[in-house]
């Protein structure tokens, strides 16, 4: 019977369906690189992973409002409301991707000059992708926020599958960086329609009254903070990268961020489940420690195996996606993967403490964020060194955030570790 009641667990069922769906997502990111990395060679590669780069690196303004929706969406008390929320939401991405995204083109002739991309046009294939991925990560966030975990990850595999198909047939038409771009950009748009069909009963019909933006901009800016260092921190390593080293060496880089990922967003789907349900959780008044416990263990377990199989595996692990040619970074996989997995447990504790409204621990991530950045921009003698200073700065972070959590809960707090760890 207690076997029973643990399947049925909220966290482990959405959990299942986001872990299986995510990695599938996943998979499929991985047959995109692997794609890319064998047609296009290690230098064309680079070009690539480092544009990815960029467009993850931009969305973190998006990405802090994202989690700002799936706080507030799954604290409202009714459908009426959910409904008027999901309609001004949707309104604000339309306005804020715009924004963005002329942001982002005006930029662009100086990051081909940073990066010295060799295709400059791809570069400029950033803004449209921008402006829709600001759309469809705030419709993913409302779908979040709803406990809606099926249909968010029909969302994400809508956009792999396109993205494959689509770069597939770029890449054979001799297209190279800019047909991958390409490929990014129309399976970006593809899920951006499937999204919207998923939420077309909260986004149809008139907006009732705009909500009090006062708390949603008061908790947005933390988690924008949080957002802005955690994007940093698995970009800012590459772009330094790209900047300081030899096209052939930022090419393998490339491949060891994008396997040593594995490790971070193997796991990060119980993050996304853990966070709505706290928050809805924490909004009640009941319960909820032991969803964040638990979440601890199932992202740990995660993490270790794909060190470990990195770690006795990682010839077999780089060739299989990339080839010989990137073979050359295999011996330092295994580090990659350790710190990615480090940053994934500081992610959830940190995602932790936005869904209870503890906002301060987001200066920690800022902290390490900046000491990670200064580190390898003043010491880089090779790629090994790059890799270690990374995981010295999310070690120190991963401990900060840790002595912090029986801080929270001192002084007047509302409600002490004892009586919130019973389900």
């Amino acid at each position: 019977m207690k076997i029973t009641n643990i399947l049925k667990h909220p966290l482990l069922q959405g959990s299942l369906v986001m872990v299986m769906g995510s990695n599938l997502f996943n998979l499929g990111q991985f047959i995109y690189h692997f794609i890319a990395g064998r047609f296009l060679g290690k230098a064309h590669y680079g070009d690539l992973a480092v544009i990815i780069s960029l467009l993850g690196l931009i969305s973190i303004i998006q990405l802090s409002v994202g989690l700002t929706i799936v706080k507030f969406i799954a604290a409202a008390k009714n459908e009426k409301e959910i409904s008027n929320l999901a309609k001004w939401f949707n309104r604000w991405a339309f306005f804020l991707g715009g924004i963005l995204a002329v942001f982002t083109l005006i930029l662009s002739p100086l990051v081909v000059d940073f990066l010295h991309i060799t295709e400059p046009a791809a570069v400029y294939l950033l803004a449209p992708t921008l402006f829709l991925t600001v759309i469809i990560f705030t419709q993913r966030s409302i779908l979040q926020g709803l406990l809606f975990f099926g249909r968010f990850v029909t969302s994400l595999l809508t956009e792999v599958t396109s993205k494959i198909i689509l770069t597939v047939i770029f890449v054979l038409l001799g297209l190279k960086v800019f047909g991958a771009m390409g490929g990014i950009l129309l399976g970006v748009l593809t899920s951006f329609f499937i999204t919207r069909h998923l939420l077309s009963r909260y986004l149809t019909g008139q907006r009732g009254n705009r909500p009090n933006v006062v708390p949603l901009l008061r908790y947005s800016l933390p988690v924008f903070l949080q957002g802005l260092a955690l994007t940093s921190m698995y970009s800012t390593d590459f772009i330094l990268v790209k900047h300081f080293f030899s096209e052939g060496e930022a090419g393998v880089y490339a491949s060891l961020a994008v396997l040593g990922r594995v490790a971070f967003f193997g796991s990060s789907p119980i993050i996304h489940v853990m966070f709505p349900l706290v928050a809805k959780k924490h909004a009640a008044d009941e319960p909820y420690l032991k969803f964040f416990y638990l979440s601890i263990l199932l992202v740990m377990g995660i993490s270790s195996l794909v060190i470990l199989l990195y770690f006795f595996y990682p010839k077999f692990v780089v060739s299989l996606l990339y080839g010989a040619e990137f073979i050359e970074g295999a011996p330092l996989l295994w580090w990659f993967g350790l710190f990615m997995s480090i940053l994934c447990v500081a992610t959830l504790f940190t995602q932790f403490y936005l869904s209870i409204e503890k906002t301060k621990a987001i200066w920690f991530f800022v902290a390490a964020a900046i000491l990670q950045g200064v580190l390898i921009w003043l010491v880089h003698p090779d790629i090994l060194t790059v890799i270690q200073l990374s995981i010295l700065s999310a070690t120190l972070l991963l401990i900060s955030l840790i002595v912090y959590f029986p801080y929270c809960y001192r002084n007047g707090k509302k409600t002490s570790l004892d009586n919130r760890t019973s389900l």
